[in-house]
């Protein structure tokens, strides 16, 4: 036995179906020919008219090509932009009187793939360093690198040494203290 919700859809479907037989016999009856499902003359028919609509629109492929160049000059844009805005990535400062001198990574200016050279920093946390940089200015010291989502004391120690900083941090930029926050603190 069908559900209340089942008897109304089968009515539903009952009812476009009386209507469809409905318009058939109409246009029989008006001399006009009655359509029959599935007929291959009917189905070609169609076939030409939806050509005919897909040939008189404006070409996709077109369209298509407009985007891809328009994608290509914004690329090629950002490239320009990131040529000009380039700096040295890496300066040197000698760790140790070793033979072999390690050059410090100056976070202030580094890429993100130089951050991720460090220990203990990977991917997402080498984007959050950049990303803050960029929306906060330098960094200044380890203590300005701790307003950084993910790098508390210890991670902070584990950089000590291997990390340079050659900007200043502006005045009013959040410090570790006011990682993540997003207003500052009513006294």
């Amino acid at each position: 036995m069908p559900t209340p919700a089942e008897r109304q859809a089968l009515l539903f479907f009952a009812a476009v179906a009386a209507l469809g037989l409905g318009v058939n016999a109409w246009r029989a009856a008006r001399g006009g020919d009655a359509v029959v499902v599935g007929s291959p003359s009917d189905l070609a028919a169609q076939i030409a008219r939806v050509d005919s609509a897909v040939a008189s629109s404006p070409s996709r492929d077109s369209g298509r090509a407009a985007l891809r160049r328009r994608n290509a000059d914004k690329k090629a844009a950002k490239q320009a932009q990131a040529a000009v805005i380039q700096r040295p990535l890496v300066t040197p400062f000698p760790v140790s009187r070793s033979p072999s001198p390690v050059s410090l990574i100056d976070l202030d200016l580094a890429s993100p793939a130089s951050i991720e050279s460090l220990p203990r920093i990977g991917p997402a946390l080498a984007a959050r360093i950049v990303a803050n940089r960029d929306s906060f200015g330098a960094f200044g010291s380890l203590d300005g690198l701790q307003r950084v989502r993910g790098i508390g004391p210890a991670l902070s120690k584990a950089l000590n040494g291997l990390v340079a900083f050659s900007g200043v941090a502006q005045p009013g930029a959040p410090t570790g203290k006011d990682k993540g926050r997003r207003r500052p603190a009513v006294p």
